[in-house]
């Protein structure tokens, strides 16, 4: 599993340790490497997140502390549209309701227990890998109109896309599918670490790439599509290194043979 990233905001040293000690043994338990961020001040922890230096899956916050309440951050963390899973910590069961205005998972009373620990826990991990599948689903899955009609596209089957005056045309391993878009328009909507800019009129699968010639990019199943010199240089480059990666990795596997 990917590591969690956890932030724990507390003024109380004490309870930041207390808590600290409990999600590291909640990770030993689970088989997760847990390793929560201390904070004692959540404006300075609201400042790290709005700036991009932190980007955490959950946060625990103390309600009460000076300058700027956890209440208050949870708030200014939806505001922005951040939408990790928030836990709050409280000595007063007067909050546990407004907890549920910022879509927190929950909260803790103070002294904390490690089984009310535990609980919201599994909670936040439930939360986490909802999101994960929703990113993997939205890397995977694109949705385009064909005509009035709606049609979602497995991108893993997309060999490569080709403009054809005011379309795009999707050709698949297993068929072709027309959508009425600009290349532009479905570039900006991609996953650029797997589908590349080939030509003016054409994108690439790179996971489908067989070859890569002067003029064009072969890929299985007898397609090709023509390559720009704009381009070359970039696939040509990331398609070099994989060559060379399974060629180190044929002759590692090699020598181990012989060593045996």
């Amino acid at each position: 599993m990917p590591e969690m990233q956890i932030a724990v905001c507390d003024d109380e040293e004490f309870y930041r340790g207390e808590l600290e000690k409990m999600i590291t043994v909640y990770g030993n338990e689970t088989g997760h490497t847990l390793t929560p961020d201390m904070w004692e001040s959540a404006t300075a922890l609201l400042d790290a997140v709005k700036h991009g230096d932190r980007d955490y899956d959950v946060i625990f916050l103390d309600i009460e502390m000076p300058e700027l309440s956890g209440m208050a951050a949870a708030e200014e963390l939806r505001r922005i549209g951040k939408n990790m899973a928030l836990c709050f910590v409280t000595s007063f069961n007067a909050y546990a309701l407004n907890a549920y205005g910022v879509d927190a998972i929950g909260y803790v009373m103070k002294p904390i227990q490690y089984l009310d620990l535990k609980k919201v826990m599994g909670k936040a991990e439930m939360q986490y890998w909802y999101h994960k599948k929703a990113e993997e689903a939205e890397k995977r899955y694109l949705e385009i109109m064909f005509g009035r009609r709606s049609v979602i596209i497995d991108l893993e089957k997309v060999v490569y896309i080709e403009k054809r005056r005011n379309q795009c045309v999707f050709h698949c391993t297993d068929g072709e599918q027309i959508c009425y878009d600009t290349l532009k328009n479905i570039y900006k909507r991609l996953d650029h670490d797997v589908f590349m800019q080939i030509h003016q009129g054409f994108i690439a699968n790179y996971n489908h790439v067989k070859e890569v010639l002067n003029d064009r990019v072969c890929f299985g199943f007898g397609m090709e599509a023509p390559l720009s010199r704009r381009y070359y240089e970039a696939i040509h480059s990331r398609y070099m290194d994989k060559i060379n990666r399974l060629m180190a990795e044929h002759r590692a596997k090699l020598y181990g043979q012989r060593d045996l």
